[in-house]
């Protein structure tokens, strides 16, 4: 494979950790990492731009809203992506905000579809669930690209780590928000990796995680709460961290009790290799009370 299209920036990420950057072609709007994407020429388009200073339930509207009347939030530039001329194209189907129109579920499986006039050698879809089907979906592309290797030594890192941290939150059950108004619970390998630790988490492992009502959450009782917005930085969330704080009996759940309330960067969020950094986040939470600057704040 010379030339590369990636569709969103998850993908975007695993084919440069993988293979570098010298065969991407092109890459979604919002690719940003690492820096020398942003150059890539851009093959995708937001259909709805959403400011993300806006309140975040009001940008949760917008996007329900969108959903709602099946419209798409982003679209893929076929015209200028044929022009690129790439013989593999490379997207996700991990989360319905996020992915393409053209990305769509065959069975089981997430296909790729394009217009009847494109023709492209291959193409793949990403759709991770549990945090060991990130280094397993991760070998699907490194196979197409000539890099088993890289993919193998992913793989080796997530068991190591899953080694290093099984069962230290033993006993404890944690909250990891993902949205702030309406609260959104990450499932997904998000909660996989707090289960893998051995603390309960509300959101099913490997499952989806949705809207949950904060008497819900209340009950639950979490002695950790996490708060990660999965496109805020810390001090965005901070911004309306309010909204959660000032919630009924939030003062009596056991991790504000505890000072085990933290607020972190969303390094979960495109399921790459820097999950590893997620979770390194959590073992510092769990292990010691305490997170480091770079991944997060506690309240």
């Amino acid at each position: 494979m010379k030339r590369i299209v990636t569709l969103d920036p998850a993908t975007t990420e695993i084919v440069a950790f993988l293979d570098g950057t010298s065969r991407i072609v092109g890459v979604p709007e919002d690719a940003d990492y690492p820096e020398e994407v942003k150059q890539k020429v851009k093959v995708t388009r937001k259909l709805v731009n959403v400011d993300n200073s806006l309140p975040s339930e009001v940008i949760d509207e917008i996007v329900r809203q969108h959903i709602k009347e099946r419209k798409p939030l982003h679209e893929a530039l076929w015209n200028k992506i044929y022009e690129l001329e790439p013989d593999l194209i490379v997207g996700q189907g991990i989360c319905e905000v996020c992915a393409l129109p053209s990305i769509s579920s065959l069975g089981n499986e997430k296909i790729i579809t394009t217009p009847k006039k494109y023709r492209i050698s291959r193409m793949e879809v990403y759709n991770p669930s549990t945090f060991m089907d990130i280094p397993k979906e991760t070998m699907k592309i490194a196979k197409i690209l000539g890099r088993e290797r890289k993919a193998e030594e992913l793989k080796e890192q997530f068991e190591k780590s899953i080694e290093e941290t099984k069962g230290i939150a033993k006993g404890t059950k944690t909250v990891v928000i993902e949205w702030i108004k309406p609260i959104h619970l990450i499932g997904k390998w998000v909660s996989d990796m707090v289960n893998l630790m051995g603390s309960k988490p509300l959101a099913r492992p490997g499952g989806q995680g949705g809207v949950f009502d904060w008497e819900v959450i209340r009950e639950f009782n979490p002695d950790y709460l996490i708060i990660s917005p999965c496109s805020f930085s810390v001090n965005r969330s901070l911004m309306e961290i309010e909204k959660i704080t000032t919630l009924p009996g939030y003062s009596d759940l056991n991790a504000v009790k505890q000072g085990h309330v933290y607020v972190l960067e969303p390094l979960y969020a495109r399921a790459s290799q820097r999950t590893l950094e997620f979770l390194n986040a959590l073992k510092e939470i769990y292990t010691t009370g305490e997170v480091e600057r770079k991944y997060g704040i506690r309240l």
